[in-house]
């Protein structure tokens, strides 16, 4: 059995929230072992109030049991968790789940079959209110105004889930954690929820963390991204840091498509297979420079040979062979272009990155 601080709950509950427009959130240190194997290697992250945080990585990186630990379902074995001034969990602390004041949507809704959609909206309230306005409000909210008394087999999948998010938005709570809750959906309803669910939660005021492996998802819900990598935390920023600016070749390679091309950099300046880059921080020699396909655009001559095209239907990736070197360049419509024709490339984007080789 692993080791635990001896005092388990000395926290009071975490009050109900004062601001409108939701609770902070802040972790320090987070650490958690299972079965021996690191699986959270010192999280800190910083949620302001009305925020939403999309939380994305590949599946095993340990996003949900950052998730669970945020909401109470599993305790770390380091660092801090604090819901505004309020610590629920740390050294010789610990709030228990029913009491942080935390709303939860899965990735399945987890409906009760025999309850109406009113008795599963409710369920967490206190009795007296569970068929109050609380209940109604958070079905006009989620677009199901006058659903109280169906049943959640009638209802579509997509339905079922913002049922959820009702649920979890009726009680008010201080904080909501969403767990991939579209995993279980087909894409074009999937695609659809996305925008909903974003004016939802700004239309509540909440603090939310969204857990998501999907890139698009996570650029469009959240207003910072914190990408998770191998147990931490690889890079926190708005989606435009994310994509422009990524602090690794790691996060270059996972959030969108990415040439990293081999350069000489001279300063401001690096020479690459597709003519001079301008480099967003000085550097010196052998690097390897972050160019995204679109910053990229076909031209006349004969440097490049086109292996393939990968056409999209509103735009196309033109794949190329340049003085030996794989190029990924991105066009707008169908690209005038077949297997085996030769083209020139030019390098049309802002300042880039550059990493050394």
């Amino acid at each position: 059995m692993e080791n635990r601080p001896p005092h388990i709950e000395m926290c009071p509950a975490v009050p109900g929230r004062s601001d409108p427009r939701g609770s902070a959130l802040s972790t320090r240190g987070i650490q958690r072992v299972l079965g021996g194997n690191p699986v959270l290697r010192g999280i800190d992250l910083d949620v302001p109030a009305g925020t939403v945080l999309a939380l994305l990585g590949p599946s095993g990186c340990g996003k949900t049991t950052l998730l669970r630990c945020i909401a109470g379902l599993d305790r770390p074995d380091a660092g801090m968790i604090a819901v505004d001034d309020f610590t629920v969990s740390g050294p010789d602390c610990f709030v228990p789940a029913e009491k942080r004041r935390i709303g939860m949507v899965f990735q399945e809704p987890a409906l009760f079959p025999n309850r109406t959609v009113g008795g599963n909206v409710g369920y967490g309230l206190p009795r007296a209110e569970r068929g109050g306005p609380k209940v109604e409000r958070a079905l006009a909210l989620v677009g199901l105004s006058g659903s109280a008394d169906r049943m959640p087999a009638t209802l579509s999948g997509g339905q079922q889930q913002r049922v959820s998010l009702a649920r979890a938005l009726a009680a008010e709570p201080s904080l909501i954690l969403l767990d991939e809750p579209f995993s279980a959906l087909d894409a074009p309803l999937r695609a659809e929820l996305r925008g909903e669910v974003r004016r939802l939660l700004a239309a509540a005021g909440a603090t939310a963390v969204f857990v998501t492996h999907d890139q698009e998802e996570a650029f469009l819900i959240g207003d910072q991204v914190a990408l998770m990598l191998e147990g931490r935390i690889a890079q926190l920023g708005t989606p435009a840091d994310l994509y422009e600016r990524p602090a690794s070749r790691a996060v270059a390679t996972f959030v969108g498509d990415a040439n990293l091309l081999p350069a000489e950099a001279v300063g401001d300046v690096a020479h690459t297979p597709v003519g001079d880059v301008p480099l967003a921080r000085p550097a010196h020699g052998a690097v390897e420079v972050v160019i995204r396909p679109e910053c990229i655009a076909a031209c006349r001559g004969q440097d490049a040979v086109v292996e393939r095209i990968e056409y999209y239907g509103h735009d196309a990736v033109i794949v190329t062979s340049s003085r030996g070197c794989p190029v990924r360049c991105r066009v707008m419509g169908r690209p005038p272009y077949d297997t085996g024709d030769r083209i020139g490339l030019e390098y049309v984007g802002e300042p880039s990155v550059a990493f050394s080789a």
